[in-house]
């Protein structure tokens, strides 16, 4: 009973096989890609993104004391 149960494979696990293949290729293809991209971003120039940013002091000060001095109003619901 064994020899014909061997003997005859049926189709479903060949397409099985195929379909795994193919999905354990695009899976390593796609990290593959993924972690390439990450080493290609972690390795960027400092020269390029170098900070070139003027902070106004008095537009700062003002901002501020503009949050900080607010007068909060506080409402009283009890009666």
């Amino acid at each position: 009973m064994l020899t014909k149960a061997l003997g005859k494979i049926d189709r479903f696990y060949p397409i099985l096989l195929v379909v795994l293949i193919t999905l354990a290729y695009l899976v390593i293809f796609s990290l593959n890609n993924i972690f390439s991209a990450l080493n290609t971003a972690s390795g960027f120039d400092q020269k390029i993104a170098e900070a070139k940013t003027k902070i106004d002091k008095d537009k700062l000060d003002k901002a501020y004391k503009t949050f900080f001095e607010r007068t909060i109003y506080k409402i009283n619901f009890v009666q």
